[in-house]
């Protein structure tokens, strides 16, 4: 597996494992019977793909430069800007808007480990993710933003909520 792990603790959280080939990043967020289905295609510095199935699912759409990725997990009206800079071994930024939101505060240890934190202290979740060397580690935290999304969406449907617009 080129990215695994977990975004959430043992309670509330939810696994990563993903391959990767060539220019493809593909497979599964969330477990094996709840969980996503995801693929990114990566042409140049555009990241674009999937996450989900093709009535439920939400559209991934990024640019990665060097440092920094800009972009939007799912769609127009119903997805939240991602906005994550890599400073040295930090990534920072934020996903959503001010106030449907959430911040990203990860720490990219070697060998491969990306760590910390999205969301708040309180409400937010931890992250614990292992890339393999070909794998940018933005690419890292855009899965996990993906993921912690992809929570989100989880709960307010289930908190009878319906359809949520963060």
């Amino acid at each position: 597996m080129a990215i695994r792990g977990r975004i959430g603790g043992a309670i509330g959280g939810r696994d990563i494992y993903c391959s990767k080939q060539g220019n493809r990043i593909w497979g599964r967020l969330g477990g094996d019977i709840f969980g996503w289905d995801i693929y990114l295609d990566i042409d140049g510095p555009m990241v674009t793909g999937r996450m989900g199935g093709f009535l439920m699912g939400r559209d991934v759409v990024a640019k990665l430069e060097e440092n920094q990725l800009t972009g939007r997990i799912g769609g127009e009206l119903s997805g939240i800007d991602v906005n994550l800079s890599l400073l040295g071994k930090n990534i920072v930024g934020r996903c959503g808007g001010d106030i449907f939101g959430f911040d990203c505060d990860l720490s990219f240890v070697q060998p491969g480990q990306l760590t910390g934190r999205l969301g708040g202290d309180v409400l937010g979740k931890d992250v614990c993710l292992w890339l393999q060397p070909e794998v940018h580690p933005l690419l890292g935290a855009l899965l996990a933003c993906a993921v912690y999304y992809y929570i989100q969406l989880q709960s307010s449907s289930n908190s009878g909520g319906g359809g949520s617009s963060r």
